[in-house]
């Protein structure tokens, strides 16, 4: 894992966008990339229409609104730790809020969670894994969005 870090660091060190901050300080780098896959996913959950967050490719997979469900807890728990806090992993958002509204809502509020850490140099490596695991889950939302016939935010 600890290599995967290091690779993830260094791609988004490196990337154009956050090139001249990076230099000086990767954790405006990560902040940048963070708000970047972010933006897209709660733009994403906003455009799919309510009827469709019960949408699953296969049974295997969790639905759209999981999906969100699912982000949001991962942000409350990765900005957490990054915040220095102790704390376990929750899927209380995935597993017990189905409406579209009530996701949204949580949604923001766990990005609002996220601000501080990435301002005011949280743990680097809970930061990093958060901008990684957003990613990957943003990668199942362009999908899921393709296969209901949208168009994703980053497209």
């Amino acid at each position: 894992m600890r290599s995967i870090v290091v690779v993830l660091a260094a791609v988004l060190t490196a990337s154009p966008l956050v090139a001249q901050q990076a230099d000086t300080d990767p954790t405006m780098a990560l902040r940048r990339s963070f708000e970047e896959v972010s933006g897209w996913a709660s733009r994403a959950a906003e455009m799919v229409p309510a009827e469709k967050y019960s949408f699953r490719p296969v049974e295997t997979v969790r639905t759209f609104g999981q999906l969100v469900g699912h982000l949001a807890d991962s942000f409350n728990y990765y900005c957490a730790v990054a915040g220095g806090k102790t704390v376990e992993w929750s899927d209380a958002i995935e597993k017990g809020v189905t409406d579209k509204a009530e996701l949204i809502e949580r949604l923001k509020q766990a990005l609002a969670t996220c601000t501080a850490p990435y301002t005011s140099g949280g743990k680097f490596r809970a930061l990093v894994d958060n901008v990684g695991h957003t990613s990957i889950h943003y990668g199942n939302i362009v999908t899921y969005m393709r296969v209901m016939g949208m168009t994703p935010p980053s497209s």
